[in-house]
């Protein structure tokens, strides 16, 4: 199960419909996880011009009351929506990506809104939601406003690395939490290992022993302490992208997930990157929730 030093859910809100979105979805999670909520909003204003433009007083003061009382508006709605959850609100006058970022150290879930996934490319996709999944302190749960409502299992990205590792703890936990079978899917391209440009994706199951060996290895001590949870291993050839979202796309109805779980970074690509091509992928293309989970906060 995931670490953490509060038990909270925290989203970021801003006024528009998938902040809002995202919002109600953290709070039915933070019922579940019997977490308190935490609702994030900031009034920046970036400095422009050289030199710099001040802003008159008079609108910053109703930039930032009208913040407020969004906070106050949502933070009702949602005590409405769920009675009995523990609702806070934190006001920020800083970068939104900084004071989620800040806001996500040592909780048990950050939530944030994007527009949608399939219908924007991943150089499009809100700098909020990306820079938040790449720098977060804890498991970040990017919402696409559009998203798909199923009851279906949790899937989980595998691949054998320390991201794996934490994505497949959370993944368990997530199952266990919302009471659902879990998808844990492996996808290898060997030409991809080796340097080489990866060939087109094959949704066959074939897999060598290698694969399935790594798959059930990382899978064994968390099947034991989930005993509960259902565990259906997938083993693809192709990019791992690909066959995440062409899984939770292609499954028959009752099988596509209601969620995607992702190491923020796998053992392919560029080390470099705080936040990998495949997490990047998957969050700009789903439509159903992403989250991002990586080592530290597991």
């Amino acid at each position: 199960m995931t670490r953490f030093t509060r038990p909270m859910v925290v989203a970021g809100v801003n006024g528009s419909p998938e902040s809002l979105a995202a919002a109600r979805w953290a709070a039915a999670e933070a019922t579940r996880r019997h977490c308190s909520l935490q609702l994030v909003y900031s009034a920046y204003l970036p400095v422009v011009g050289f030199p710099a433009f001040g802003y008159p007083l008079g609108f910053v003061e109703d930039m930032e009351s009208q913040g407020r009382d969004l906070l106050d508006r949502v933070a009702s709605m949602i005590s409405d929506e769920q009675p009995g959850l523990q609702v806070t609100t934190a006001f920020s006058r800083c970068d939104p990506r900084m004071a989620l970022v800040r806001a996500s150290e040592g909780v048990a879930l950050t939530v944030v809104g994007v527009l949608g996934g399939g219908r924007v490319h991943e150089v499009l996709l809100g700098s909020v939601a990306l820079h938040v999944a790449a720098h977060g302190r804890s498991p970040v749960a990017v919402i696409p406003f559009d998203q798909d409502k199923r009851g279906g299992p949790v899937l989980v990205g595998v691949d054998g690395s320390a991201h794996s590792e934490a994505a497949v703890a959370f993944a368990f936990d997530e199952a266990a939490v919302r009471g659902v079978n879990l998808v844990a899917l492996m996808a290898f391209d060997g030409w991809a290992r080796q340097g080489f440009g990866s060939r087109p994706i094959t949704f066959d199951g074939s897999a060598s022993q290698e694969e399935r060996a790594v798959l059930s290895e990382q899978l064994a001590g968390w099947c034991d302490k989930y005993p509960d949870v259902q565990v259906d291993e997938q083993v693809f050839r192709g990019r791992a992208a690909d066959c995440l979202l062409g899984y939770a796309g292609h499954a028959p109805l009752q099988l596509q997930p209601q969620s995607i779980v992702v190491g923020s970074r796998g053992r392919g690509g560029l080390t470099g990157l705080l936040l990998g091509s495949t997490s990047q992928a998957v969050i700009a293309h789903a439509t159903c929730p992403v989250m991002v989970v990586r080592p530290s906060t597991s």
